[in-house]
């Protein structure tokens, strides 16, 4: 709950400074905006939280009250307000029930629907609010269709430009695939490129600027070809806030920015396609490049497993042995022998874990494979954790992990998440140990959270971490830094991960960061 309210507190505040930031030329008497980036913030709010209409309700009414208080009118003023706010909650419910609540824009079905639906709702957005104001007499019957079409394109842009923003900043992932664009030399090319195109359009005439617009695609195609999606999305946003600086800048008639405001739209819907593009073909791509990994790694598990089973059976056949002989002695010979007897116990334990491994594994590579049934995670943890606690040991590094107990129990296949469990801990160990040693000593950490629909496991450690441009790649570099290692141990794991319905992904930054993310919706469900 108090996570909630501050959520709530917080959206608020946010919602009621952007619609002050962005209120430049409105139309006469009706204060409809070109640019509406509050009403992005809006339907994010309550496409994550689906039953909270009443904060927007309230944001609403009071960005009415503090930025346009000379339209206060009652009862006008609280019903547009709550119209606007049932526009906002439909462009919600359509994004949900056609893309989902955390949509990627990565694929050209989702992206087309995402346009139908913000075309649609801010179209539905715009009727409800300009008969929320025909409520208290505003506008004249006359200037009705002009206000719908003003609103529309307002609340369009908003939406178009702000939304994949928003989309993009509320993954750790694209956070992180963000602050890795932001290190490029390129991205810094094309955000000069699209400061100089944008003073070259706006030192113009406002009758010339118009010809030269088009040069404002140049940045956005290049952002969206280098960096698809999110490369769009930063270019986008970043030539709409030079857009609305320039505007705010100088002097223009309002309907000369409703103009431009047409334009960026098309701008916008060009740089989202082109990045959808860029992410499908480097998809294909490491999707073609996984499964040639993968047939090679299930000829080799079908090969292990065919020359490990008789070697595995023999040796617990050797440890049972073992026990049996240990059981026929007595006295002080057998409490001699106890501790024999506790190894032998182990090396059958082991050598059990070892061939159902080998064979889950087989299992997956031939036809992917799992065994899904609830589990706990901080049990699965504590067993993963335990079995490199001796190994931390001995490499010197202190090995701590956090698991809370209240999290929900996942649908997943236990021997295949351990595999990659113990891969990510065993190489963050790895990185700890060759690192030099901080001053608290070297040190790996596990931290299990609960992030809206999804489980996400941090593995951090104190190692020399990853750059920018290694932080993608190490999934698909086949060099290992490992000695007799092959390298796809973490292309097999990000494989496992993906088959559950989660992600797998690195951080760069100063000491190792792998983030392991599981759905709970099933498990819920």
């Amino acid at each position: 709950m108090t996570r909630t309210w501050r959520a709530a507190a917080t959206f608020l505040i946010a919602f009621v400074a952007v619609d002050w930031v962005s209120f430049f030329h409105p139309m006469s008497g009706l204060d409809i905006t070109p640019w509406n980036p509050q009403a992005a913030l809006a339907v994010a709010f309550m496409l994550w939280w689906p039953r909270a209409w009443s904060p927007v309700f309230v944001a609403v009414l009071c960005a009415d009250a503090l930025v346009r208080p000379a339209q206060i009118e009652w009862p006008g003023t609280p019903v547009a307000s709550a119209l606007q706010t049932a526009g906002y909650a439909l462009i919600a419910l359509g994004l949900r029930r056609w893309i989902g609540p955390h949509p990627q824009l990565r694929g050209r079905k989702e992206l087309v629907s995402f346009l139908l639906v913000i075309t649609a709702g801010a179209l539905l957005s715009a009727l409800l609010h300009v008969a929320g104001l025909a409520v208290s007499g505003r506008p004249q019957p006359e200037r009705i269709p002009l206000a719908i079409y003003r609103a529309w394109i307002g609340d369009g842009v908003g939406l178009l430009v702000t939304l994949p923003f928003l989309f993009m900043a509320a993954r750790a992932e694209q956070r992180a695939a963000t602050r890795a664009m932001a290190r490029t030399a390129e991205f810094w090319a094309v955000v000069l490129v699209a400061c100089a195109g944008t003073f070259l359009v706006f030192s113009q005439t406002v009758e010339e600027q118009f010809k030269f617009f088009y040069v404002l695609f140049l940045p956005v195609a290049w952002g969206a070809a280098r960096f698809g999606v999110l490369g769009a999305v930063g270019t986008a946003t970043l030539v709409q806030l030079l857009l609305a600086g320039a505007v705010q800048s100088a002097r223009y008639r309002p309907l000369t920015v409703f103009e431009l405001q047409i334009l960026m739209a098309a701008l916008a819907a060009t740089g989202l396609l082109l990045g959808t593009l860029t992410e499908e073909r480097e998809e294909a791509a490491r999707k073609l490049r996984l499964s040639l990994r993968t047939a090679a790694a299930g000829d080799m598990a079908a090969a292990l497993a065919h020359e490990l089973n008789q070697p595995l059976a023999a040796m617990t056949s050797y440890a049972r042995a073992m026990q049996l002989l240990v059981d026929r002695l007595d006295g002080a010979a057998r409490r001699a022998a106890h501790p024999l007897d506790e190894v032998s116990a182990k090396l059958v334990r082991e050598a059990a874990r070892a061939g159902e491994v080998v064979k889950r594994l087989r299992n997956f590579f031939r036809d992917q494979t799992t065994e899904l049934q609830p589990t706990p995670l901080p049990s699965l943890l504590r067993e993963v954790a335990e079995s490199q606690r001796e190994r931390a040991s001995g490499l010197g590094v202190r090995l701590e992990w956090d698991c809370p107990q209240e999290l929900p129990a996942l649908w997943l296949d236990p021997v295949q998440i351990a595999v990659v469990l113990r891969n990510l801990i065993a190489n963050a160990l790895e990185a700890a140990s060759a690192a030099p040693a901080p001053a608290g000593g070297a040190w790996v950490q596990v931290h299990a959270t609960l992030r809206a629909e999804h489980v996400v496991l941090d593995v951090l450690d104190s190692g020399a971490g990853l750059v920018a441009e290694d932080a993608h790649a190490v999934f698909e570099d086949r060099r290992s830094a490992k000695p007799g290692g092959m390298g796809v141990g973490l292309a097999i794991s990000r494989a496992i991960v993906e088959a559950h319905g989660g992600q797998l992904w690195a951080e760069p930054g100063p000491g190792g960061r792998f983030f392991l993310s599981l759905p709970i919706s099933a498990a819920n469900d």
